[in-house]
């Protein structure tokens, strides 16, 4: 049974739960520099310990004993059926499952149990497409595990499991913040996250971190940076020599790859990813490597679209059948969409273009994406003013999002657009426009 001794730490744990600072929790019987005190360790008396439990809304004994061991072993089991619930692709279900666990006055005692009632409700909202509520979140986990404007104690390496699951959460971040174009954020979380932690030593989720970063730097479109994560990971994978490790160092060493022109080099890391993923159980990123490797596919030989079609229409099927998220089955369909274009559709390709982007406002990366295949399916149709006029808007976009090599292109593709309408001042500007946005990519 659990004494006086610990109120400080069940404290702490209650507090972080509803989201309180020192602050707002204290009053004018406990001031916030008492608060402080109690969480580390000072003893409330039984006074205190009323007060506190009125404010927090639960029972005082909570704030003695915390959950006892039966609440304890249900709350594991519901989250095991929470979890399950989500890798079998069913989030809505788990969501409404982690929302009743995280609804619990007492979890927050147990804060391994809260973190990962967390955790869970934070992957499950991502996988309904709602990332505004996913990254606030996984926000406020990452800033009660590790804010980022301190320094590790040594100490907290010590603790395997603790760095996995702090990794995990910036990872989950880093990924949700790159999709809603928040780009230069979700660099930050990656690059502190990953400089910090790699003194525990390389691990499969330290690669798989570095994988996330790695995507976001080819959304930015920074190739020299790509290339030396890229090589720096693939080189750390192949001295774990695990599956994971591989999985994720090849997944998007041969996206990089891509994005070079060498299509053999994508090739090569291509099989190489999914051989590593052959030794694996994870539906989803079967699809969302199938899918990955489909679309570099059109990027270096559009004149294999039919082939592309049909590793897409697979990667749909794992997709739909798993934890992926909503976003993921959308970046899948706008695919499928660009291999419409190329076997002759362009009417399809942009109305598929035009639901995607209507489905998924808050996620602008997926979103400037389907607006430029969007352009190419005017383009097709000799709309040519038409889409440089779009183009030129995702261009903005992209400025705003922190991608200016990416931005650059659409500037400048606008301007060879323009050029082709006759319309050479405005061609002028838009081409003036690359260039200074461009400039800002080589700084």
């Amino acid at each position: 049974m659990l004494t006086d001794m610990h109120a400080g730490a069940l404290l702490r744990g209650l507090r972080h739960q509803r989201r309180l600072t020192l602050e707002e929790l204290s009053g004018p019987q406990l001031s916030a520099r008492r608060l402080m005190l109690i969480e580390d360790g000072v003893d409330p008396t039984a006074r205190e310990l009323a007060e506190l439990a009125a404010k927090l809304g639960c029972p005082p004994l909570v704030l003695r004993h915390g959950l006892g061991s039966g609440r304890s072993a249900e709350i594991r089991q519901e989250l095991a059926g929470a979890d399950e619930a989500l890798a079998q692709g069913m989030s809505a279900k788990a969501r409404v499952r982690y929302a009743t666990l995280a609804g619990d006055p007492a979890l927050g005692s147990r804060p391994d149990l809260w973190r990962q009632t967390e955790l869970g409700l934070a992957l499950a909202e991502e996988a309904d497409g709602d990332l505004p509520e996913a990254i606030e979140r996984l926000t406020h986990l990452m800033n009660v595990l590790a804010p980022l404007d301190e320094q590790l104690p040594p100490m907290a390496y010590e603790d395997r499991e603790e760095t996995e699951h702090r990794i995990g959460v910036a990872l989950a971040l880093c990924r949700c913040l790159r999709e809603v174009g928040d780009l230069t954020a979700s660099v930050h979380i990656g690059e502190i996250t990953f400089s910090r932690e790699l003194p525990g030593g390389w691990t499969d989720r330290g690669i798989e971190l570095g994988a996330t970063l790695l995507a976001a730097y080819i959304e930015r479109g920074e190739q020299a940076t790509c290339r030396a994560l890229a090589a720096q990971l693939l080189d750390a994978a192949e001295q774990l020599g695990t599956p994971r490790a591989l999985r994720a160092a090849c997944w998007n060493g041969a996206t990089v790859a891509a994005m070079d022109g060498d299509a053999q080099r994508a090739g090569e890391l291509g099989d190489r990813a999914l051989a590593a993923h052959a030794q694996l159980s994870d539906p989803r990123s079967t699809g969302r490597l199938r899918a990955r490797l489909a679309e570099n596919l059109l990027t270096n030989c559009p004149a294999e679209h039919a082939r592309a079609r049909q590793m897409l229409l697979t990667a749909q099927s794992e997709l739909a059948g798993s934890a992926a998220s909503a976003v993921d089955l959308a970046y899948c369909q706008l695919s499928l969409a660009r291999t419409d274009l190329l076997a002759g559709d362009p009417t399809a390709a942009a109305r598929q273009a035009e639901e995607i982007a209507a489905r998924h406002p808050a996620a602008l990366n997926l979103v400037a994406d389907a607006q430029l295949l969007t352009a190419d399916t005017l383009r097709a149709r000799e709309q040519t003013q038409a889409a440089a006029e779009v183009r030129a808007g995702v261009g903005e976009q992209l400025e705003q999002m922190q991608a200016p090599a990416r931005a650059s292109k659409a500037f400048a593709d606008s301007a060879a657009e323009l050029e082709q309408c006759g319309d050479l001042e405005a061609s002028t500007r838009a081409y003036q426009r690359a260039l200074s946005v461009g400039e800002l990519s080589s700084l």
